[in-house]
């Protein structure tokens, strides 16, 4: 059985299990509290050194990075399969993934933190505990950015650069479901694209954001439908996530809906 060390709602969690829970496979959640700095524990570190989740354990052996576990899984657990077999396909569905990792993680962790995460750590953080938090994180950058927004929330420019991010993705969301004619970013066959898009699409959705797709991308809201109606989507979050633990983002994201209108009206460029 496979171990997963993970955080209930994080995105890359999730992915993982997307293809765990697609392929079905046996795995076992381990948990690691993030809101409490279990990430940054010794023993977890020697797992996974930039202290971060997901990490798997596979028949003794320690998989990390979340973009490379769903390709390994993908290949040891090969049906039904998830990457295409044409090498141009196969090259398209490359770039989804290296956009997420390069683009669309840093601003979805920044607005996140800046609409919810920062109430969450106000309310159980003392301002020591919060400094060690920030000196722990293992990116000087993004531990500049989560003091920023920890400060001034949606106001904070970078708020701006991070919904802009977003729509930047969902805008080659729409336009690989143009081009290749859907349901599936990449025609036909559901992939590791699709999956690895998913949970930060779900996240915007989280914080009661999706109003950035459903108002004027409907080949966007088509697909997000049918991947809500996968048997796999039950993975996006842990089975034992309680279903206020995502009522409560959603609150605190309708506070913020103005400073994300004002975003994607150019505000903040």
């Amino acid at each position: 059985m496979i171990q997963l060390y993970q955080s209930m709602q994080s995105v890359c969690s999730g992915k993982v299990r997307l293809v765990l829970e697609e392929k079905g496979a046996e795995y076992e959640e381990i948990d690691i509290n993030l809101q409490k700095g279990e990430q940054f524990d010794p023993e977890y570190k020697k797992l996974n050194p930039k202290a971060v989740v997901p990490t798997i354990i596979h028949n003794g052996k320690v998989i990390r990075e979340s973009t490379l576990m769903i390709n390994y899984l993908d290949q040891v657990f090969p049906n039904p399969p998830l990457t295409p077999d044409a090498p141009y396909l196969k090259f398209r569905m490359g770039l989804f993934p290296k956009m997420m990792d390069e683009e669309v993680h840093p601003a979805v962790n920044l607005i996140t933190y800046a609409v919810a995460t920062r109430h969450i750590r106000a309310a159980n953080y003392t301002s020591e505990e919060l400094e060690a938090h920030f000196a722990q994180t293992s990116d000087p950058e993004r531990s500049r950015r989560q003091r920023l927004v920890h400060e001034q929330g949606p106001v904070a420019p970078v708020f701006a650069w991070g919904i802009q991010t977003m729509d930047k993705m969902l805008a080659a969301l729409d336009g690989a479901l143009e081009e290749f004619g859907g349901p599936w970013l990449l025609g036909d066959q559901y992939t590791l694209a699709d999956v690895g898009v998913t949970n930060y699409v779900f996240r915007l959705e989280a914080l009661a954001f999706e109003s950035m797709w459903t108002e004027n991308r409907p080949r966007v809201t088509a697909w997000w439908e049918a991947i809500k109606a996968r048997p796999n989507y039950i993975g996006v979050t842990s089975r034992r996530l309680e279903p206020g633990a995502i009522t409560s983002r959603r609150e605190y994201g309708a506070a913020a809906w103005p400073y994300v209108e004002a975003a994607l009206a150019g505000e903040g460029r």
